[in-house]
């Protein structure tokens, strides 16, 4: 690839600056986040992969994953209304964003690489400055044609002539009534704010595809961490060691769970500590027995199959352990409910999982991977946004009024006062399944949540999918109630 690789046209990229910037300044100021959300992103990312082809001919595959991942993070705000949850997809979505834009034109994987990811943000910073200012310098008459005056001034004298039109038939038309909304909208000539807001994201938008375009985009890298280098004897002892610890641990927990300690007398244990014992310390000993093998695995001799053994016994204890707190955590959920916290311990369960079966195969091939890091933040995000489309809160709902069916016991302040409002629409729906007295407290704690209710934005770009739901659920319960 050349060092420096001839610009884009500029009537192109401007084109796609001024339709981002047009369009975020319509769909994203004083809203709510919603729809409005994934369309901008998609809206940037499409035209910087678009830029992304003049410069390296391709967009580059590390960016357009990057990218994807970038508008469906950025697709859950339009889904959730879990302040929680909007709290990580808005900036998750933007450090994608900055991941997709540092990778620009790279044909590989590879450079999907954490220490990437930790940069990004500022190379995005100084990559947007870098093109913002080469782009000035070009509008200030730097290698003009004659073509490009041209069609400069074309623009600059028919867009004024079409926008003064539109306001002068606006009251003679509804449709040009509504273009001229759509001109507010778009061009806020009385708002200094948002003029400057609609500044803000032309100079955001007009640098990233001007750096994009020369071929320019920053590379700032965090040094590679090729792994702790330790001796053969040292290694083979501390794989051992883990390997020991794992399966005693394992054992003991087998025994403890046939025979359940809880249940025998003066053991001073009860049932409810005896299942949600050691939920954050098992977790916490997985993750130090699989980052230990992680971070020493490279300074393994290929031909040593006593330190490979060892660390497949100790992978294999790190597995059973995780099937037992899994279980743990299943046993105490039947008897106690599910809840937020609960259903995330066994998210992170099932990232381990994941991680240490990419790590067997690593033992397995006795060969590390240079894409461990790739493929574990793949399996999370999955994990992640499967969380998010679904609606676990919905689900936990749910799942507690089945348990109520049985066991007559039911958090009902912890469904309402915990949960995000993406658990209306399956609490309204479990009214007629209580009885008194949790009845009559869900509907007096819903009843209150709808007095404490914001007016809905109905704008199209403000939609979110759980907000309707959960609106469409309030009517029908204020319908019953009367």
């Amino acid at each position: 690839m050349p060092d420096s690789p001839p610009p884009s046209p500029s009537i192109a990229r401007w084109t796609f600056a001024a339709f981002v910037a047009l369009l975020g300044n319509w769909i994203l100021w004083d809203t709510n986040i919603g729809l409005n959300w994934p369309l901008w992103i998609a809206a940037a990312a499409i035209a910087m992969l678009a830029t992304s082809h003049a410069p390296y001919g391709h967009a580059g595959a590390p960016s357009i994953v990057a990218a994807c991942w970038a508008v469906t993070i950025a697709g859950g705000a339009a889904i959730t209304t879990s302040p929680a949850w909007v709290a990580l997809l808005v900036p998750g979505s933007l450090l994608f964003f900055a991941i997709a834009l540092a990778t620009a034109g790279r044909p590989s994987l590879d450079a999907l690489r954490p220490r990437v990811a930790i940069a990004a943000p500022f190379t995005a910073i100084v990559s947007v400055f870098a093109g913002l200012g080469a782009e000035v310098a070009d509008r200030a008459g730097i290698e003009r044609s004659v073509r490009r005056d041209a069609i400069a001034r074309s623009i600059l004298i028919t867009v004024p002539v079409i926008v003064v039109l539109v306001l002068l038939l606006a009251d003679a038309d509804p449709i040009f009534a509504a273009l001229r909304s759509g001109l507010e909208n778009l061009l806020p000539i009385d708002d200094p704010a948002r003029i400057a807001f609609l500044l803000f994201l032309l100079a955001l938008s007009a640098g990233a595809l001007g750096s994009i375009s020369r071929g320019r985009v920053e590379r700032f890298e965090t040094p590679a961490f090729a792994g702790l280098s330790i001796g053969r004897l040292e290694s083979r002892v501390l794989a051992a060691a883990m390997a020991a610890v794992m399966w005693l641990f394992v054992v003991s927990a087998t025994i403890s769970l046939l025979k359940n300690p809880a249940a025998q007398a003066a053991s001073g244990i009860t049932y409810a500590e005896y299942a949600h014992r050691g939920f954050a310390e098992l977790n916490v000993a997985a993750t130090l027995v699989i980052g230990a093998i992680l971070a020493t695995r490279r300074s393994w001799a290929r031909d040593d199959s006593v330190q490979w053994r060892t660390a497949a016994g100790a992978l294999a204890g790190v597995g059973a352990m995780l099937v037992i707190a899994f279980a743990r955590v299943a046993r105490y959920e039947q008897a106690y409910g599910f809840t937020y916290q609960r259903m995330q311990a066994q998210g992170y369960m099932l990232v381990l999982a994941c991680a240490l079966i990419l790590l067997a195969f690593e033992v397995a091939q006795r060969t590390p991977s240079g894409r461990f890091a790739y493929h574990v933040v793949t399996a999370t995000l999955a994990i992640a946004m499967a969380s998010v489309y679904y609606n676990t809160d919905a689900w936990i709902v749910r799942r507690n009024v089945e348990l109520y069916r049985t066991s007559g016991k039911l958090d009902v302040g912890y469904l309402t006062g915990h949960l995000s409002g993406d658990a209306a629409p399956a609490l309204v729906a479990s009214v007629g399944s209580l009885h008194e007295p949790e009845r009559t407290k869900l509907d007096s704690l819903m009843h209150a949540s709808m007095s404490n209710s914001d007016e809905p934005d109905h704008r199209w770009y403000a939609w979110n999918l759980r907000r309707r739901q959960r609106e469409k659920a309030l009517r029908q319960f204020e319908l019953l109630r009367h």
